[in-house]
């Protein structure tokens, strides 16, 4: 466990930061991964309020790059290569195909 997203990037080389909390908190959750150049954002978190929403994606990252976010977004796939967000890796094999998928609700 880490106590902010740029010490667990230096830690352990991430690239892509998970976004599991409460509407009120995912601003500052997904300001702090741009802050920390994260090259990803997934935002499980559903009902942030759409001024949240606006300011961080309005935020200017401190490098050249946007990071990716998207708001609502419980699950990236790429069998067998990676898997972020809230999606059991054994219902995926090997293949041309990844999956994105936008909440339902």
């Amino acid at each position: 466990m880490f106590g902010t997203v740029e010490e667990a990037m230096k830690e352990t080389g991430a690239d892509v930061s998970v976004v599991f909390v409460p509407p009120r908190f995912a601003k500052d959750a997904v300001i702090e991964a741009i802050d920390a150049a994260i090259g990803l954002a997934v935002v499980i978190t559903e009902g942030i309020p759409v001024h949240d929403s606006a300011y961080f994606w309005h935020t200017p990252p401190p490098r050249a790059t946007r990071p990716g976010s998207s708001a609502e977004l419980p699950r990236i796939i790429s069998p067998g290569k990676s898997n972020a967000g809230i999606i059991p890796a054994d219902i995926a094999g090997p293949g041309r195909i990844g999956l994105v998928s936008k909440s339902g609700t």
